[in-house]
C-alpha cells in the first residue's frame, strides 16, 4: 500500500487486540486500522484486487471489528458512514451516506455542503463501488468532492480491472491503494490453515474446483465467487403498486437511468424522487404511500387526469397509516398554491386567526387557510435577508426575525383589537405599542451581543433564543400598569437554539392557565419552561440531531400538541393533553420522513403543517 501506512497485523494501533478477519488477512488489516488511526496517512485508502479477492470481507472486518460505529469506540477509529454501493445509484449513494450522518440531502452537492459546515473528522467506509450504476459519475459528482474537503478520510472498494477505479485513483494525489492480489497482504501460513478448514466443505459442493491452498492470496476463488455484471435497473411497469412493492433503491436507479436517456418520469416519478431519502428506508407500505401522496401535490398537473387516479390509488395504500393528506403543493404545481420554499411559518392572530403564516426564502409571506392551499394575502417584508422565525402578536402585528438577528414587521401597520365605532375611539390608545418597540430594539441589546437565532410569540409577548443556548422573554406589562415590558432570561441549551414554541394551558375555570415555553436547539434537545418556574433540566425530547422546526398548540379538537422536526428529516407529533372528546389521542406519538429537509413546522388545532424548500403539506393524524 502506498503512503505513510503501518503494516503491522493482528493489534490496534492503540494496543487493543482485533478479532482476527480470517484467511490470512491479518497484514492487511492492520495496515487498514493503522491507516484509520494515523493522520498524516493520505485521506484516500482504495481497497482494490480482482474478483474473489477478499475486498468485501474486509471491509466488512473494518466496520465491524476495527471501525465499530458506536461512541464508545477510539476517536480514531471510528467510522461514521458506511454505503455498499452493489446496484445502488448516485442518488441512492447520497441518500445512504446522508442517513449515517443525520441529515438530510436530496443530491450530492447538499451532502457536500452539509459535512464541509462540520468541520469534525467523518470517515467514509465505501464498499463494491464497482457494482453501482455508473460510478464514474459517483466518483465524479460525489466522492471526489468529498475527498476535497480536509475532514474527509475515505476508504474505497473498488475492482482493479474497471474505469470507475482508474479515475478515482488518477483523480487523487498519493492515495494509499492496496491491492489485495499482492501476497504481502495475506499471511501464507494463516491463508493455509484458513484453506485446510474449508477444504472438505468446498470439496464436496464443487469437485471440479481446484485446490483451495492454490487460491492464495484470492480467498473468494477458493468459495467459487465469479464476477457478476451489474445489468441496468428494470422495474416491470411504472405504477403505484409496482413502486410500492419494489425495492426503493432499484426504483431511484430506475427513474435517474430514464432521466440520463430522456425518458419520461412523470408525476409520480417525480414525487418519488423529491421525496427519495424517506422512500429507500424501510417502512411499511402504508407510510411509502403516504409520502409519495404527499410529495405528489394536490394542484397543477397532478390534480388532473391521471394523476387523480394514481392519489386514489396511494390514499387506499395509505388508509391503514395513522396520518392523512389535507393537501400538498410542490415546486411542480401550476396553480396559485406553491408559496415558493418555505422558511418559517407561524399560526394567524386576531383577523388572520386560523390560517397559516408562510414566510418564503425571500423575506415574503403569504396567509394560507389551513383547510386548502391558495394563499388569501401576501405581504411584503423590508428585509433583505432569510427568516429564520415568523409569529404573530395578540394585535395582529407580524414579526419576522431574518438571517441576521434582526426582527421586522411584516404587512400592514395593526389596529387596536375592537372593531366599530369604539375601536376608532380607542385607536390612539394602542396598549400593545410598547411590547412592539422593545421587539424591535430587542436584538440590539441581547447580553453579550449575541445574535438572536429562532422567536415565536408567546401569552402576552414573545420568546427569543440566541446562538449561546439562551431564550429570552418579554411579557407585556398589565394595561393598568403601562411600561416597558419584563425580560426574562434563561440558560437551556449547549449550543445555539434553533427553534421555539409556546403552549398556554387552559385553566380549571375555562381561563387562560400557565405558559410554557419549548425550545430546540443543535444538541438535539427540546426543554420546556413554565414561565413562573425554572426550565426543566431534563429534555421532553432528545435525539443525536439538531432540532430544525418546532410548534405547538392547545389544540380545540385534538388537546395540546406539539411537533418537532429534526435535522435526519424526521417529524414527531405528540397530544399531550387530549380533549374531552377525543381521549384516544392520549399519549399518542405519530412520525413521518417527509423526505425534503424540513425547515418549519405549524401546529393549527388539527392539523400539522410541514414546510420545505421543495413542498408544503398539511397532515392531520387519523
Amino acid at each position: 500500500m502506498t503512503g505513510n501506512v503501518s503494516t503491522r497485523g493482528g493489534t490496534e494501533a492503540s494496543g487493543v487486540r482485533l478479532r482476527k478477519p480470517g484467511a490470512g488477512r491479518e497484514p492487511a488489516a492492520g495496515a487498514l486500522i493503522s491507516w484509520l488511526a494515523d493522520p498524516r496517512a493520505p485521506r484516500l485508502c482504495a481497497v482494490t484486487g480482482p474478483t474473489g479477492a477478499g475486498k468485501s470481507h474486509l471491509l466488512a472486518w473494518l466496520v465491524e471489528h476495527g471501525g465499530t460505529r458506536t461512541e464508545d469506540s477510539a476517536p480514531e477509529r471510528r467510522v461514521h458512514t458506511v454505503a455498499p454501493l452493489l446496484e445502488r445509484s448516485l442518488r441512492t449513494a447520497t441518500w445512504m451516506f446522508a442517513d449515517d450522518l443525520g441529515i438530510v440531502a436530496r443530491a450530492p452537492h447538499e451532502l457536500v455542503a452539509a459535512v464541509a459546515a462540520d468541520p469534525r473528522r467523518t470517515v467514509f467506509v465505501v464498499p463494491e463501488l464497482h457494482g453501482a450504476y455508473e460510478p464514474v459519475d459517483i466518483v465524479e459528482h460525489l466522492l471526489l468532492p468529498l475527498l476535497a474537503l480536509p475532514q474527509v478520510r475515505m476508504v474505497i472498494e473498488t475492482r482493479t480491472d474497471v474505469p470507475c477505479t482508474e479515475v478515482l485513483i488518477g483523480s487523487v494525489a498519493a492515495p494509499a491503494v492496496m491491492d489485495l492480489a499482492d501476497p504481502r497482504w495475506t499471511d501464507r501460513a494463516g491463508f493455509d490453515r484458513w484453506a485446510a478448514s474449508i477444504r472438505p466443505t468446498t470439496a464436496e459442493a464443487n469437485p471440479n474446483l481446484v485446490d483451495v491452498i492454490d487460491c492464495y492470496p484470492s480467498p473468494g476463488r477458493a468459495l467459487g465467487w465469479a464476477p457478476v455484471p451489474t445489468a441496468a435497473p428494470v422495474l416491470p411497469s411504472f405504477d403505484v403498486d409496482t413502486l410500492l412493492a419494489a425495492e426503493p433503491h432499484r426504483v431511484a436507479a430506475w427513474l435517474e437511468e430514464a432521466e440520463r436517456t430522456g425518458g419520461h418520469v412523470g408525476e409520480l416519478g417525480r414525487a418519488w424522487i423529491r421525496a427519495g431519502q424517506s422512500l429507500h428506508l424501510a417502512q411499511p407500505r402504508a407510510s411509502r404511500a403516504l409520502v409519495l401522496l404527499a410529495a405528489l401535490g394536490s394542484g397543477g398537473a397532478a390534480a388532473a387526469g391521471e394523476a387523480l387516479d394514481v392519489r386514489a390509488r396511494l390514499a387506499e395504500h395509505a388508509a391503514s397509516g395513522p396520518w392523512q393528506v389535507v393537501w400538498s403543493t410542490t415546486r411542480d404545481d401550476d396553480g396559485p398554491g406553491w408559496p415558493g420554499p418555505v422558511a418559517a411559518l407561524a399560526p394567524g392572530t386576531a383577523q388572520r386567526r386560523g390560517q397559516v403564516l408562510i414566510a418564503g426564502v425571500s423575506g415574503d409571506l403569504r396567509v394560507i387557510p389551513a383547510q386548502g392551499g391558495v394563499p388569501q394575502a401576501r405581504l411584503a417584508a423590508d428585509t433583505t435577508g432569510t427568516p429564520l422565525a415568523v409569529f404573530g402578536l395578540p394585535d395582529g402585528t407580524v414579526v419576522v426575525l431574518d438571517e441576521w438577528g434582526r426582527d421586522h414587521t411584516v404587512g400592514e401597520a395593526s389596529y387596536p383589537v375592537g372593531g366599530g365605532l369604539r375601536g376608532l375611539l380607542d385607536a390612539a390608545v394602542d396598549e400593545w405599542k410598547p411590547l412592539r418597540d422593545a421587539l424591535l430594539e430587542f436584538p440590539g441589546s441581547v447580553p453579550g451581543d449575541a445574535r438572536l437565532t429562532a422567536a415565536c410569540a408567546v401569552q402576552g409577548g414573545a420568546a427569543f433564543g440566541d446562538e449561546t443556548g439562551r431564550v429570552h422573554v418579554l411579557i407585556r406589562q398589565p394595561s393598568e400598569h403601562p411600561g416597558p415590558p419584563d425580560v426574562l432570561t434563561r440558560q437551556v441549551h449547549e449550543g445555539p437554539v434553533t427553534a421555539l414554541a409556546s403552549l398556554t394551558l387552559a385553566a380549571d375555570d375555562g381561563a387562560e392557565g400557565p405558559c410554557l415555553v419549548y425550545s430546540g436547539g443543535t444538541d438535539g434537545n427540546v426543554h420546556v419552561w413554565g414561565l413562573g418556574s425554572e426550565p426543566l433540566e431534563v429534555p421532553v425530547q432528545a435525539r443525536p440531531y439538531p432540532v430544525t422546526a418546532l410548534s405547538a398548540d392547545d389544540g380545540a379538537v385534538l388537546g395540546a400538541a406539539i411537533a418537532v422536526a429534526w435535522a435526519d428529516g424526521l417529524v414527531r407529533h405528540e397530544v399531550l393533553d387530549p380533549g374531552s372528546d377525543h381521549a384516544e389521542f392520549h399519549t399518542a406519538v405519530r412520525e413521518l420522513r417527509p423526505g425534503p429537509p424540513v425547515r418549519a413546522l405549524c401546529c393549527l388545532d388539527r392539523y400539522v403543517v410541514i414546510g420545505t424548500d421543495e413542498m408544503t403539506v398539511v397532515m392531520e393524524p387519523r
